[in-house]
């Protein structure tokens, strides 16, 4: 056949396509909002593409563009696996497609679910509200989507009440403390709410402006989507070193790394402090940063303790060695390298952080890059939460005209700790324990209200995806009416539900907002500021899906607030949802258009008609300079610490003066970052000196893979088989000592949960270390046990191992990692 006839047929297949652009961004992408062109036929979808809206036709961008092109990020925003393969989860057979509610037992196995009409659904619910709040009052209705950053995400509460609000989050948790304590950094008003400019992030392409990156816990070629990944490539090809720290051999530490040091997992800390203890000793700090920056009187308490003036051990690289068990002479060549070497990106990850006591370790890589100058400024890395950027182009706003909220909730709880509220409280409600126990226990501060959840809303899959799940399925059966909007028969969180709502894939089938409700008018990512796309309904969902705001509407309107919720939209049947909610959209984009202030033009933008607009939406400006950490402060000449001294202090002078346990933190953090804390009479409850590993010596580290977002895809058939293989990692010195094969089945367990999986026999990652990546659903057997009282699960849910303690540390981090052991399996799983 002729290349001719070829392209011929391949046009064939797409006669009669619409074209539309939208983003998959949702919890898990981290900083990307890839474009995604989708072909859709028939009222289906026949394909999803890359992004084509610039230097189409080209692979290699800098082909089309040069490298100024590049620098400037004109470059596409292509989707990942993930974004390819949403057809699989659109599609997929096992799909709830209509309203459903409960008959029978709630849990694995027991009940069944019968169809039920939209009216009965929004009848029972809206009443279960009324009454919840009624009775029970502020503080008593959890919506798990997004109740994090201080937020309550139960979409009524600023107008009748009762959601419950929570702080921390589930990424950068374990880094935010470290940023408020010692840097004076709070995320929430800068990257949550906008009323501050304090920016701790960068733009992609300043990495190009590094002389050293350093991956210390970050993969982020598998983790961390848009268009970081693409421009680390860059800065390898330019002969920018990169070296990659991790306990595993990680895609990035193949592809992108020139040096991949190996490290025991938890042991983080005790390199990063003989690293500051050669900086100390042989001087190579930046001692004018330094001068500026850093609070001296903390510097000094550090450099006492590192240098063994605290306690009579200097923490040397061969202090560190034997603990973090990378060799003296590396830890030596790496300190001398790091600071010698000019602005370094070293971005310690959530990874790292996300651990009991991960605090300190997020801390300490903060003040080494304070050290060596490069916290701030081209080329640096504030090495935290790093997300915020300032946007490039003002963006459109759809004005739905919601009255101002009537309430909003005072944050009641860490956001991970749903299971901790619901069994304290009833352990408090019983007098077996005090209140400020329970606020400690949970994260509750003293002026808010007590968490009291008796209506639980499931958007998401919270039951499988935190901590110590055995834990959260006890919990969630004494709460009195769990509803939500799920995908799933299979999934384990719906196996707990008492009235079932079929989910709209907000990318494609729905007009409702994104991610911490960002309208479908969607800005690129922090690390690409420089566009934006119009994300169009295209498809209709399955069955009777419907939209989350034509249902909060109609809740909104049996509970008498319809018209401050949605008073645009109240009488606006569902037949004519779709169409009404683009005119409000088509009216802030014509609004925008006008360019009254004459920023567009400032930026050289000429809005096209909104038909035109709508056939590629997508507006996208050069970057003239890429943004890095706190810009806007020193182009000012302000320094942007907020903490007592106004500078980076090594040693918090907030935590030398007050007591977190009575705060939301509810327990206690040393002012410095050291390897034994003062209130802890053991290591880290997940590190390999706990007393616990003598039972459960395998360090359990669960990253994710570049085949789940989050938990989303696990069920997706695109994404199975040969394409991922889900498996339990171990060394093959581990597995030799356990008569372990590739492949063989094998049960993994501790005392708070038992799987059994496939095992994956690999020198990927080291001795004494195990690996289940995230996301996995559980899946239990009818085998029940003491540790396993609900089915011992057979797909390898990591979360069944990784306990919910924290205490007497502070309770703001989602854990991630635990201590198990791997054993034989000589039955079938199920």
């Amino acid at each position: 056949m002729s290349k001719e006839q070829t392209v011929s047929n391949l046009k064939g297949k797409h006669q009669g396509e619409q074209v539309f652009y939208t983003t998959c961004l949702q919890n898990g992408c981290w900083d990307a909002t890839c474009i995604l062109r989708t072909r859709v036929k028939d009222g289906k979808i026949t394909a999803i593409e890359p992004d084509d809206s610039v230097n189409p036709e080209f692979g290699r961008e800098d082909a089309a563009i040069g490298e100024e092109g590049i620098k400037q990020g004109l470059i596409q925003m292509r989707p990942c696996v993930l974004g390819h393969s949403w057809k699989g989860e659109i599609y997929a057979e096992d799909r709830i497609i209509y309203p459903m509610k409960r008959v029978g037992g709630k849990g694995f196995g027991k009940g069944h679910f019968e169809r039920i009409s939209w009216d009965e659904a929004i009848d029972t619910i809206s009443e279960k509200i009324r009454e919840t709040i009624e009775k029970y009052g502020d503080a008593s209705i959890l919506h798990t989507h997004h109740s994090f950053f201080t937020l309550s995400s139960f979409p009524l509460t600023p107008y009748v009440g009762g959601g419950i609000a929570g702080w921390s989050d589930q990424s950068t948790s374990g880094h935010t403390a470290a940023e408020k304590f010692f840097l004076g950094y709070d995320m929430v008003p800068t990257a949550i709410f906008g009323i501050e400019d304090k920016f701790p992030g960068f733009e992609a392409p300043d990495l190009l402006n590094s002389n050293l990156i350093v991956l210390w816990g970050w993969d982020p070629l598998v983790g961390w989507h848009g268009t970081v990944p693409y421009y680390l490539k860059l800065a390898r090809e330019k002969g920018i070193p990169i070296i990659c720290i991790d306990p595993r051999y990680t895609l990035s530490a193949e592809v992108l790394a020139d040096q991949y040091i190996p490290i025991r997992p938890g042991t983080d800390l005790a390199m990063m402090l003989a690293v500051a203890q050669v900086l100390y000793e042989e001087e190579l700090w930046n001692k004018e940063y330094v001068a500026q920056n850093v609070d001296k009187e903390g510097f000094n308490k550090f450099r006492n303790y590192v240098m063994g003036g605290e306690d009579g051990v200097p923490k040397t690289p061969e202090w560190a060695a034997p603990i973090c068990t990378v060799p003296a002479e590396t830890i030596r060549a790496f300190a001398r390298l790091y600071g010698t070497t000019g602005k370094v990106h070293l971005q310690c990850h959530y990874s790292v952080g996300k651990r009991h006591l991960g605090d300190y370790a997020a801390a300490a890589s903060m003040i080494l890059q304070a050290m060596v100058g490069s916290l701030t400024g081209p080329g640096g890395c504030e090495s935290g939460s790093i997300l915020g950027t300032p946007k490039r182009i003002p963006v459109p706003f759809a004005d739905f005209k919601k009255a101002p909220p009537d309430f909003w909730p005072k944050p009641s709880f860490s956001t991970h700790k749903f299971a901790e509220c619901v069994l304290m409280r009833e352990k408090f409600d019983q007098g077996e324990v005090t209140e400020k126990e329970f606020r400690n226990a949970v994260g509750c501060p003293p002026d808010a209200p007590l968490p009291n959840i008796h209506l639980l809303w499931l958007d998401n899959n919270q039951l499988n995806n935190h901590q110590q799940v055995n834990k959260r399925l006890e919990a969630v059966q004494k709460v009195d009416f769990v509803t939500g909007f799920q995908w799933h028969f299979n999934s384990p969180s719906v196996q707990y539900m008492d009235i079932v709502l079929p989910a709209p894939n907000h990318m494609f089938e729905s007009t409702d907002t994104f991610l911490n409700g960002q309208q479908r008018f969607m800005n690129g990512p922090c690390a690409a500021r420089n566009y934006f796309l119009y994300c169009r309904k295209m498809v209709d969902g399955p069955g009777e899906v419907r939209t989350r705001e034509w249902f909060w509407t109609q809740v909104a309107k049996k509970l008498g607030v319809g018209e401050k919720y949605n008073p645009r939209l109240i009488d606006t049947p569902w037949e004519k949802w779709d169409e009404e909610v683009e005119k409000i959209y088509q009216e802030g984009y014509e609004r925008w258009a006008k360019d009254d202030d004459g920023k567009l033009k400032e930026l050289g933008i000429n809005p096209l008609p909104w038909q035109e607009f709508l056939k590629k939406p997508i507006v996208r400006v050069p970057i003239d300079e890429p943004f890095y950490p706190f810009k806007l402060w020193i182009e000012r000449g302000e320094l942007p610490w907020g903490t007592p001294s106004g500078k980076i202090e090594f040693s918090s002078k907030y935590l030398e003066t007050h007591d977190l346990s009575m705060t939301e933190f509810g327990g206690k953090m040393d002012s410095m970052p050291k390897w034994e804390p003062s209130y802890m009479n053991q290591p880290a409850y997940d590190s390999p000196y706990n007393p616990r590993a003598k039972k459960y010596p395998l360090s359990l580290v669960t990253p994710v893979t570049m085949f789940r977002c989050m938990s989303c895809h696990d069920q997706n058939k695109m994404l199975r088989d040969e394409v991922y293989q889900h498996r339990v990692w171990i060394n093959p010195a581990d597995a030799k000592a356990r008569k372990i094969k590739n492949n063989d089945l094998v049960m993994v367990y501790n005392e708070f949960g038992e799987s059994i999986m496939k095992a994956f026999v690999t020198s990927k990652l080291m001795p004494g270390t195990t690996c289940i990546h995230f996301g996995t659903w559980m899946q239990p057997n009818d085998v029940k046990t003491p540790t396993s009282p609900y089915g011992i699960d057979t797909n390898g849910s990591c979360n069944l191992f990784i306990g919910d303690n924290h205490l007497p540390h502070t309770v703001n981090a989602l854990l991630t990692a635990g201590l198990v052991e791997i054993k034989r399996f000589g039955g079938e799983a199920r």
